[in-house]
């Protein structure tokens, strides 16, 4: 119990204290800086496992929380305003140990095979000992999970059975932060409230969200980092009323932190900033700060993985050595960004890379139309037939989505575009990993789905609260600006970058 609610605390204190002093406070401190803390506390430990610093979880604990705590403490003696309350602090503390000692008591968690082989390597990081870990765990399960329940071997247990559960509950929250800070201003309180109340009912509601609330995998924990990630970038590209550098750190340390939790991560991340790259309102250096993450991590982590198979005696795979392709692409990418012909054509560009995934796919199923057809096959039966254990679920919201998308939303490509490539991406994937998905809630794109559905419910929720229906005689929406001066792909007009 000490140990696990140590862990936890050391990710809130951690965040929470390094975004007060990027200027960040209110209810949203503590959203952004749980979230912040997560990532951070990932990004700590994967500095250890990839260094010849002691992977200890202690150490990693420390230096989350001890760092960020002494420039808090800095600033504060240096006369900053990096003040906080001390009574809403002691309660969101006693709160979340409460939260702990409840879930840990309720025994609700279950885990899986999967489940097994990230604990195998939460123990070896435990232990200080990953440099033993294997090509049939590393590549795989990866270290992101892991690392969040590596401290539990300290007390002799095998998992934290409180981590995945506040993830949870971590995503519930940053949902009606981005929707409430979209909203109010727009529509209203009462109005914010009932949309933002019905899109958080909604996924509460589906069976596959309560089951990963309760599952040791890296699925929903990759969800609310990708969510924090894409919904950060469209309050930055609507213009919202918030503390923008703490949206930036937010945003850099969650892009890291995602490769270290699914090995398809930097495609991911990629498609999810791709709108925000095009977007004329961000600054060259911060497009570029964040490619340099998302490059330097991805090169890092496979040529990681590259040297755990050369000690082996293995030859490295198309699916690592890929990757590092992929990351020093990354890297070569960031002179383009202050090409101006893209940004003036970031509809386009994102048209263009959309249609280049479904070529790639359709050059794929020429030479083996096989995967394909058994992928599809046992989609549809975990989606439609119930196979998957969704119910209804998927189906409604593709009913939903299929509704909103005739509505304009601001910078809605921003959102738009993470859920829309997400489906040839996936079937690429089954390529890739060379073998078809299957019928079956334990298959990989079953899992996969939650990891856009909390971006889905920021899109029903924008489109519902500030969406406006198309009109047929009206011009491109990509020409328009909406009403706090975007376009509908997130580029700001003239006049508003004048000012």
């Amino acid at each position: 119990m000490i140990i696990e609610a140590l862990t936890v605390l050391s990710m809130l204190v951690g965040g929470s204290a390094l975004l007060r002093v990027a200027g960040l406070r209110g209810w949203e401190l503590v959203v952004l800086g749980s979230i912040a803390g997560v990532s951070l506390y990932i990004c700590v430990g994967a500095l250890q496992v990839l260094s010849p610093l002691s992977s200890h979880p202690v150490i990693t604990m420390s230096v989350t929380a001890g760092i960020p705590s002494t420039l808090w403490l800095w600033r504060y003696f240096r006369g900053h305003d990096v003040r906080i309350r001390v009574v809403p602090t002691v309660a969101i503390i006693v709160g979340v140990v409460g939260a702990i000692t409840i879930l840990r008591a309720a025994q609700l968690v279950a885990w899986s095979n999967d489940s097994f082989r990230y604990l195998l390597n939460a123990s070896l990081i435990a232990s200080d000992n990953f440099d033993s870990a294997s090509t049939a765990l590393v590549p795989k399960r990866l270290i992101g999970v892991p690392l969040l329940h590596a401290a539990a071997n300290l007390s002799g247990e095998h998992y934290l059975p409180s981590i995945t559960p506040l993830i949870a509950g971590l995503i519930l929250a940053v949902i009606a932060w981005i929707g409430w800070t979209a909203l109010s201003p727009r529509v209203g309180v009462r109005t914010s409230l009932i949309v933002v109340a019905t899109g958080l009912v909604l996924l509460v509601s589906i069976n596959r969200f309560v089951f990963h609330t309760f599952y040791v995998n890296g699925h929903l924990l990759f969800g609310a980092l990708l969510l924090s990630v894409v919904g950060c970038s469209w309050l930055i590209a609507t213009g919202a009323r918030i503390n923008r550098n703490a949206l930036l750190i937010v945003m850099g340390l969650a892009i890291v932190a995602l490769v270290f939790v699914r090995a398809e991560a930097p495609i991911a991340v990629s498609l999810a900033l791709l709108p925000l790259l095009l977007d004329e309102s961000v600054t060259v250096r911060t497009k570029s700060v964040f490619l340099a993450l998302l490059g330097i991590s991805t090169i890092a982590w496979q040529g990681f993985v590259a040297v755990v198979y050369l000690d082996e005696g293995l030859s490295v795979p198309f699916s690592v050595s890929g990757l590092v392709l992929i990351g020093l692409a990354i890297l070569a990418g960031i002179p383009l960004l202050r090409w101006k012909a893209l940004t003036q054509r970031g509809h386009l560009v994102l048209w263009v890379a959309e249609g280049g995934l479904w070529l790639a796919l359709a050059v794929l199923v020429i030479r083996d139309p096989q995967v394909l057809i058994e992928s599809l096959d046992a989609t549809f039966h975990n989606v439609v037939l119930g196979a998957g254990g969704w119910g209804i679920s998927l189906m409604t919201f593709a009913g939903l989505m299929a509704v909103v998308a005739f509505m304009r939303i601001p910078a809605g490509s921003l959102l738009r575009f993470p859920l829309t490539t997400f489906i040839p991406f996936a079937l690429l994937l089954a390529y890739l990993r060379e073998g078809a998905y299957r019928v079956g809630d334990g298959d990989s794109l079953n899992r996969m789905w939650i990891q856009i559905i909390p971006i889905a419910v920021v899109y029903l929720v924008a489109a519902i609260g500030v969406g406006r229906w198309r009109k047929p005689w009206q011009r491109s929406v990509a020409a328009e600006p909406t009403s706090s001066g975007e376009t509908e792909h997130g580029n700001t007009t003239r006049s508003e970058r004048v000012r």
